[in-house]
């Protein structure tokens, strides 16, 4: 979109002449701005909408789940969690410190209190996703087909290269019919 822009000649206006319209500095800036290719923003509706159509839920358990995770995510970071969403970010309140100011319209100096402020920290994986520099895709183990498999034995313990001296106890039945009486010994 173009717009053929010119100064006017009348010093007590300080603006300029837009096709033939006199606009200020601050409305051009408007101007520009909305000349510009607005950002489209995806709002509640919007990923609620997505969140009922994967999740196969209608709009209003949709919509329950999707208050109830932020709900959640408010509450903790307000008693002073950190809320952690591997692969998305991590959700937390961070302390500001008591500093100095001024009053913009007198300059005066005033002191702004100490205050805590959510803050949330993007991933590596989302902001790689951001960036358009998205890595592979982890390869997932595949299942054997059942013709390449082997059938396999439990495992077990290896076996000792020596056995030991003594022999392993029979049971009660076969000890007493097997065992020879044993010599007692005198003092």
């Amino acid at each position: 979109m173009a717009f053929a822009i010119s100064r006017t000649s009348f010093p007590r206006h300080h603006g300029l002449l837009m096709n033939g319209a006199f606009v200020n500095r601050r409305n051009l800036i408007r101007v520009r701005a909305a000349a510009e290719e607005k950002t489209p923003v995806v709002g509640k509706a919007a990923l609620v909408d997505k969140i009922a159509k994967d999740a196969s839920l209608t709009k209003v358990q949709a919509t329950k789940a999707f208050d109830s995770l932020f709900d959640a995510v408010q509450e903790a970071v307000t008693s002073g969690k950190k809320v952690t969403v591997l692969g998305f970010g991590t959700f937390e309140s961070r302390d500001r410190k008591e500093k100095a100011g001024r009053n913009p319209r007198t300059g005066e100096v005033i002191t702004i209190p100490a205050s805590k402020a959510p803050s949330f920290r993007a991933s590596p994986t989302f902001k790689e996703k951001v960036n358009g520099k998205v890595a592979p895709p982890k390869a997932k183990p595949t299942a054997p087909t059942p013709s390449a498999t082997k059938p396999t034995t439990p495992v077990t313990a290896p076996r000792p290269a020596v056995r030991p001296a003594t022999p392993a106890p029979l049971p009660a039945a076969a000890a007493k019919k097997t065992t020879p009486p044993s010599p007692k010994f005198k003092k």
